[in-house]
């Protein structure tokens, strides 16, 4: 089920007893908590019908909570918050697996656990019974995907953000921004209180964004082809180790990453064309200021090393898709490419 889906799911009641929530979209995860909360929880009675955890509770107590019967209301609702459920070290796990296998109508569970990495699918004769309590809730309940948004809808996101930080932005410098942090609404909100507060005039302005914002993910990919392309393997690994201590999904990383590789490779295939520098950034079709970094790596790396790249990107995004290998050993493979120049 999408998030789109689910909001409608909301208006209708939510008629299903568990949602297992997945994808890399927190920040909506947490407003739509708060939308189901108000849809199914009544003020004054939050403390008998309503539950939230971010650790694993007691089971007792937690059981006792899923059994028992709502006060003046159809429903309870508990919220299981990145408690470790899934672990393989959880604690009474067959007591928890037939407790999820069996909720009463009477309670809404939405549970959210960190996706795991992706492996092979299972066989027919492996699906016809849960192995474990992810699979279980998998197969008794509804998974919510929510995707990270598309730029089309965030740019007027952070344009209300900003009117309700009482400043005003442009199309190109909200664009900016999501060019220079990713696509977390998350990490975008935080920027933007950042950025408004900083902001001297009404109308924020890209030195207002450049002064203020931290750009992770979309720094260290430049980084990482520029280290790949020079050969240097000493500086590839330590931009991946940086993101792992900043907890960057190496998925989405990686899409990132070789969308900045296949951006390059288009602006090496213009400039080879005979197009003028200024005519790629307007054709690149991106951001300015990443259209201006593309253009400049171009020039400097050559077609077949990008394409090369480009290959041991579609490669990794295979091999973790068939579960072939991690994510972060698949990103650790392309760092360890010798000198591509």
């Amino acid at each position: 089920m999408t998030y789109s889906e689910f909001k409608n799911e909301i208006k209708a009641g939510l008629p299903a007893t568990l949602y297992l929530f997945t994808g890399p979209e927190d920040f909506l995860k947490e407003k739509t908590i708060e939308q189901v909360r108000e849809k199914l929880v009544a003020p004054g009675f939050e403390d008998f019908n309503y539950l939230s955890c971010s650790s694993v509770p007691d089971f007792g107590s937690c059981a006792d909570f899923i059994r028992g019967l709502p006060m003046m209301s159809d429903r309870k609702l508990l919220v299981l918050r990145k408690c470790g459920f899934f672990d393989s070290k959880l604690k009474a796990a067959a007591d928890w697996e037939e407790l999820f296998a069996d909720l009463p109508p009477s309670v809404c569970v939405l549970l959210w656990e960190p996706d795991p990495e992706k492996k092979k699918k299972p066989s027919a004769a492996q699906k016809k019974k849960p192995r474990n309590l992810r699979e279980l809730c998998e197969s008794v309940g509804v998974t919510v995907e929510f995707p990270l948004q598309t730029e089309a809808k965030l740019l007027p996101w952070l344009a209300k953000a900003a009117m309700n930080a009482g400043k005003l932005i442009d199309r190109p410098c909200a664009s900016y921004m999501v060019a220079s942090l990713g696509r977390s609404m998350s990490v975008l909100k935080t920027e933007m209180e950042k950025v408004a507060a900083y902001a001297a005039g009404e109308q924020i302005t890209r030195a207002d964004i450049d002064a203020v914002i931290v750009r992770p993910a979309e720094d260290r990919a430049f980084k990482l082809i520029d280290a790949i392309v020079d050969g240097r393997r000493d500086l590839s690994f330590g931009y991946l180790s940086e993101l792992r201590q900043n907890r960057t999904e190496p998925v989405t990383f990686l899409s990132l990453f070789a969308g900045q590789a296949l951006t390059i490779y288009r602006a090496k295939l213009l400039l080879g064309e005979g197009y003028q520098r200024s005519a790629v950034v307007k054709r690149l079709g991106v951001a300015p200021f990443v259209a201006e970094k593309c253009a400049t790596k171009a020039e400097r790396a050559s077609e077949e090393n990008l394409e090369a790249l480009i290959s041991l990107c579609r490669d990794a995004d295979r091999d973790i898709k068939q579960g072939r290998v991690e994510p972060w050993t698949a990103l650790d493979l392309i760092a360890a490419q010798t000198n591509m120049r």
